[in-house]
């Protein structure tokens, strides 16, 4: 006799029971809290507060005065009213303290008389130079300098017999249009002045008449032209 198999066919082999896959489902009891959402103050989600940042920004507190105290200017920088009530203008605007305000005046004030000194600064660099120079050239400076400069001041005295300047007011005109400039510290200017006083301290009128005779030019009497051009002046010849 055979023998029996070990599973009659008969009998159904089941599968082993999955863990969460024939979990019971949960019975209705008709209590609708069940599908509400717990609003319970334990279980309700915290409200977002503001930061105290977040309210500064939408509603900021002015840091400027109702009005600015009299500021402090550097040394040698002045401000007109016109100047000052522009500038308390852009402060308020730009919503700066006393404190701020001040330190981006003197800042600025700063700068601004760096800028305006700066060419003269570089005009007065210049002028020393030039006087230098003229100290050292060995035409009009060095141990003629003194006397030099006392030659160049003729120019400046008004009379008959100066024909460069007719009158105290053309003088003074004259001077100060040197000093302004600072042409009167050139080189070539001062050396002009000098040979233009040397010929007024030579004896004699300087006479323009150019109808003057050769022999009756010569000596004192030379014309201006003469006297500084003397290689240019051709003698004339008599019959």
């Amino acid at each position: 006799m055979a023998d029996e198999p070990a599973v009659r066919p008969e009998q159904e082999i089941d599968p082993p029971e999955s863990l969460v896959g024939n979990t019971p489902p949960l019975e209705d009891s008709g209590d609708s809290r069940l599908h509400e959402e717990d609003t319970s103050p334990e279980n309700k989600p915290p409200e977002d507060k503001p930061s105290e940042n977040k309210l500064e920004e939408e509603n900021p507190i002015p840091r400027a005065p109702a009005e600015y105290a009299e500021f402090k200017l550097p040394e040698g920088v002045q401000f007109d009213e016109s100047g000052m009530s522009d500038f308390k203008s852009f402060a308020k605007e730009q919503d700066l303290t006393q404190e701020q305000a001040q330190k981006v005046l003197e800042f600025g004030a700063g700068q601004l008389k760096e800028w305006l000194s700066a060419p003269y600064k570089t005009w007065n660099e210049m002028q020393t130079k030039w006087q230098a120079e003229v100290k050292a050239d060995p035409e009009i400076g060095g141990t003629k300098f003194e006397q030099s400069i006392k030659d160049a001041s003729l120019v400046f005295t008004a009379g008959e017999s100066n024909p460069f300047v007719s009158s105290a007011e053309e003088a003074q005109a004259l001077r100060q249009a040197l000093n302004t400039t600072g042409a009167g510290n050139n080189p070539a200017m001062v050396k002009l002045f000098v040979k233009m006083g040397r010929l007024l301290s030579e004896p004699g009128p300087l006479s323009g008449n150019p109808n003057l005779a050769v022999n009756e030019r010569k000596g004192p009497a030379r014309t201006l032209e003469e006297k500084m051009y003397t290689t240019m002046i051709e003698p004339v010849k008599t019959a």
